[in-house]
């Protein structure tokens, strides 16, 4: 009888590994013009003084008064998909396996980029709306970035796929749970190095073939 496939799904963080650009709340923050503001709130997140849920409200309470769902599709529509990533996605769907976006980005960008890349999952965070579409101060927290393993082992679990039997892909030190709590997980070297065994360092998506 053939050898049982190992891997059955692959995994990918989006801004920086499927997508060219940094954050997509970044990328709002530049076309708002509340960079600094966003800074703050990263410093004060990432010294563990403040947690996510509170770092998104910041985030949207910086953004100008009356701020559209248009307005937000509109500015993260300028995406860039690296040039790799859609052939790498069809091998890994020609093999059998199925693929997911793991981000601590916005569920807008998520969704537009699962499409068009042909991936068959997503989980990111979320923006809420009222009357006329204007947004509403609080976000939808579903992947907090420096702990995006534990997102990621949810969503296993809801669609009954082992962890062990996954890979996953990203490009920072924020993603690193989200790669050991995979079977395999691989760190866009061009990017980030850890001084981890556990991870393999790549520097094209399509470099994950040389292992699996």
């Amino acid at each position: 009888m053939p050898e049982p496939q190992k891997f059955l799904l692959a995994a990918l963080d989006m801004d920086g590994t499927v997508l060219e650009h940094e954050s997509s709340w970044v990328a709002l923050h530049r076309a708002f013009g509340t960079t600094a503001a966003g800074e703050a709130s990263l410093k004060l997140y990432t010294e563990g003084r403040i947690d996510y849920l509170e770092f998104m409200r910041r985030d949207i309470a910086s953004w100008p008064a009356g701020v559209t769902r248009a307005e937000i599709e509109g500015i993260l529509s300028h995406y860039v998909v690296r040039p790799e990533s859609k052939p790498t996605i069809d091998e890994l769907h020609r093999r059998g396996m199925k693929t997911a976006l793991v981000s601590s980005g916005i569920d807008i960008l998520a969704e537009d980029v699962a499409k068009e890349l042909g991936i068959d999952y997503w989980v990111a965070n979320g923006l809420q709306f009222g009357d006329g579409g204007r947004v509403l101060p609080e976000g939808i927290g579903r992947v907090d970035p420096t702990r995006k393993d534990l997102a990621y082992l949810g969503f296993l679990a809801g669609i009954g796929i082992p962890s062990k039997r996954t890979i996953a892909v990203g490009d920072t030190i924020y993603d690193l749970r989200f790669l050991k709590s995979a079977g395999m997980g691989f760190m866009l070297a061009h990017t980030t190095r850890v001084d981890d065994p556990g991870i393999i360092h790549i520097e094209k998506l399509h470099d994950i073939f040389d292992h699996i």
